[in-house]
């Protein structure tokens, strides 16, 4: 299989793949198989005709279709495979030769995560001020704690920013609206959970229609999708890992704390979700190591 890749605009990319004629050879007789499988030819017991029977009765060009099909599924993802691509959207195929006794050809276009040219980020971090909790005597250690939680949230928030800030990247729209969808979801909970009215009812008060308030977290959305892709791309260059025996004790702690949690959750994604969590914690641990205070 030959693989070129050709990078387009907006992390877009285009994959051409050709297939040897000895492999797709391969693929016209599972086609012819697979077609041929429920046929009834006289003669011959039910999905036992020569594929030369089959031929003539389902047609070259229909066999020729059906493993283009096999050899498109099979082969983009080895390619995707092959070639270490992030893709984040279906390709969009098309198909350049495809002829019995000639290679089989195509191209496939997708949307991949965006490459990521960081700033000097340690540096950024080590400017970085961290301010001193101040606590009066009434105030308890639970209200201690909290200030500690928020001000830790405040310097990670301004260590992606600024990070962000100097930082190079086309962000895909396909990201970008995933995003603010998420957003629209989250706020028709809380309004629901917190207003006690229905989102309808919420936007008619506003004066705004559904695609409007969609519209106005285009900005938020691209900032938040910024700073997860920049703190996923320093992740990945300090080669930050999570081990198995670390997901699993993150598991178990949080099966305690939500006992219902996986009846809730599909297991596997739970366990990716948990991964991601753990390590963008030891990516944050990483990046407050160069604050110099």
């Amino acid at each position: 299989m030959k693989i070129s890749v050709q990078k387009l605009t907006k992390s877009q990319i285009e994959l051409r793949i050709e297939v040897p004629i000895e492999e797709f050879n391969d693929f016209i007789e599972k086609a012819a198989l697979d077609l041929g499988k429920d046929l009834e030819v006289e003669g011959f017991r039910k999905g036992k005709a020569p594929k030369e029977i089959i031929e003539r009765e389902v047609g070259l060009g229909q066999i020729l279709s059906k493993a283009a099909e096999l050899a498109i599924e099979e082969n983009y993802q080895k390619a995707i495979l092959e070639k270490k691509i992030e893709a984040i959207s279906p390709p969009k195929i098309e198909i350049l030769k495809l002829a019995r006794g000639n290679p089989f050809e195509f191209k496939a276009k997708t949307q991949v995560l965006p490459e990521i040219e960081l700033p000097d980020y340690k540096k950024i971090v080590s400017q970085v001020q961290k301010r001193e909790v101040a606590v009066t005597k009434e105030e308890i250690e639970r209200l201690k704690a909290e200030k500690k939680r928020l001000e830790k949230e405040r310097v990670r928030q301004e260590i992606l920013e600024k990070i962000a800030q100097n930082t190079k990247a086309e962000i895909p729209e396909i990201l970008i609206a995933k995003e603010k969808r998420r957003i629209l979801e989250n706020l028709k909970r809380g309004v629901s959970q917190v207003l006690q009215i229905s989102f309808k009812d919420y936007l008619t008060k506003l004066k705004k229609t559904e695609k409007e308030m969609l519209d106005s977290f285009e900005s938020e959305a691209q900032k938040r999708v910024k700073t997860s892709l920049v703190l996923r791309e320093i992740g990945k260059q300090e080669k930050i890992e999570v081990s198995s025996q670390e997901i699993e004790k993150e598991l178990k702690m949080i099966s305690k704390q939500t006992p219902d949690i996986e009846n809730q959750l599909d297991s596997a994604k739970l366990k990716d979700y948990t991964k991601e969590a753990l390590k963008n914690e030891k990516t944050f641990q990483f990046l407050e190591s160069f604050i110099k205070n």
